[in-house]
């Protein structure tokens, strides 16, 4: 009898078998490898990427307080402070205006002197520092992969961030010191 001999062993060497059935390990293994770079590009680098500024629109309305100058340095340090606290976010707006900053730290302020014993980081700064020398900045931005879960996925607009302008300070960042923010 002539004709091909077959070693006794694993059924889908046979030359007749489909090219898949010869190669299943090799494809499994590629798929669960693709799997996983999938799961991994999704649930560990998007939610540990910095804030996303790829897209940021900047809307900048100084008065006589401020430099475009010294608003561009305080952006800067705002932006390195959720540089590595804003995992996962994208900032869509900051945008800075006197004439509405002066009028909120005035009515911040106010409200802490119509109310005795109340207070605000606002006020506060305000007292130490001057009015003349408080900005508040507002930001729009979503955090559709946040990996903390503070944020949720909800787009936020009007965050707001209070700096002090005080470049002899030890904790000024470009000569802009943190107040506080949120709404």
């Amino acid at each position: 009898m002539t004709g091909i001999r077959f070693k006794r062993g694993d059924p889908n060497d046979r030359p007749d078998s489909p090219w898949i059935a010869r190669h299943w390990k090799g494809m499994v293994a590629a798929l669960c490898t693709i799997g996983f770079a999938v799961m991994s590009y999704f649930w560990i680098y998007l939610p540990n990427r910095s804030v996303d500024v790829s897209h940021t629109q900047y809307e900048i309305k100084t008065g006589s307080k401020f430099t475009h100058r010294q608003i561009d340095d305080a952006i800067g340090a705002m932006l390195d402070r959720k540089w590595t606290s804003w995992k996962g976010c994208e900032i869509s707006r900051i945008s800075y205006d006197e004439s509405w900053s002066n009028d909120y730290l005035e009515s911040e302020h106010q409200m802490t002197i119509d109310h005795p014993g109340s207070s605000s980081s606002i006020s506060a700064a305000i007292d130490k520092y001057g009015m003349d020398r408080v900005a508040i900045f507002r930001t729009d931005f979503q955090c559709s992969y946040g990996s903390d879960g503070s944020f949720g996925t909800s787009p936020y607009t009007g965050w707001m961030d209070t700096y002090v302008y005080d470049p002899s300070s030890p904790d000024a960042d470009r000569g802009w010191v943190y107040i506080d923010s949120g709404y």
